[in-house]
């Protein structure tokens, strides 16, 4: 079984591409427990607070923050495979708020202006076309709640380290990671409003960068 692509959307991971065989090879390339955890890092959901996680994929990103928040919060995650928002459904965990998952485009993300605390996507958005990376981060701006806070945590420029170095030729041949590579994200997240306050590393590979919309 193979990962199928919807022209418009994106790439859809399926079969044994997804679930617990998804997470074994996502294991190779460091992502695990610790990096969901490193990705989440201070962000929380107090008492009532929303947060939806977009491409959430086997939903790690979802029970990270999970596990640091209210168990009165409510966490929405989103994937374009229904392979991976089941496993996600029926993975062990619990911990913190109530945690939702369904089979949707990023960009069909359709919850009201200012309904959420906190917008997320891990290792997803490189997955999309360009055309739905951009009306996401554009539905984001609008979802988000004055002070709410975006969550960007993706492939980037490879540092010159580990598999940084051996993945760089790589990405800088293929046009699939070109936002990624530019970093045309912070760019247009910039023209929406959404103001940048965290930018780093979480390794050679991965950027994570957090966006607050002005209160």
């Amino acid at each position: 079984m193979n990962s199928h692509n919807s022209v418009e959307k994106g790439d859809a991971f399926t079969g044994m591409r997804a679930g617990k065989h998804y997470e074994r090879m996502a294991r190779i390339f460091g992502l695990n427990e610790d990096f969901y955890k490193r990705a989440v890092g201070d962000l929380r959901l107090e008492d009532g607070m929303k947060a939806l996680d977009m491409g959430c994929g086997t939903g790690a990103l979802s029970f990270a923050l999970a596990q640091r928040s209210s168990s009165r919060c409510i966490i929405h995650g989103i994937d374009l495979s229904e392979d991976q928002t089941a496993y996600a459904s029926n993975r062990p965990g619990g911990q913190g708020g109530a945690l939702h998952f369904s089979t949707a485009s990023m960009d069909d993300a359709l919850f009201p202006d200012g309904a959420l605390d906190i917008a997320m996507t891990s290792m997803a958005l490189h997955e999309a076309s360009p055309e739905v990376r951009r009306a996401t981060l554009s539905n984001i701006a609008r979802m988000l709640k004055p002070g709410g806070k975006f969550l960007l945590v993706d492939v980037a420029k490879p540092l010159l380290r580990g598999w940084g170095l051996v993945l760089r030729p790589f990405m800088a041949l293929s046009d699939k990671f070109r936002d990624n590579r530019e970093n045309s994200y912070a760019d247009i997240c910039a023209k929406l409003g959404l103001i940048q306050t965290e930018d780093q590393y979480i390794n050679a590979l991965i950027r994570r960068q957090v966006f607050v919309k002005p209160a």
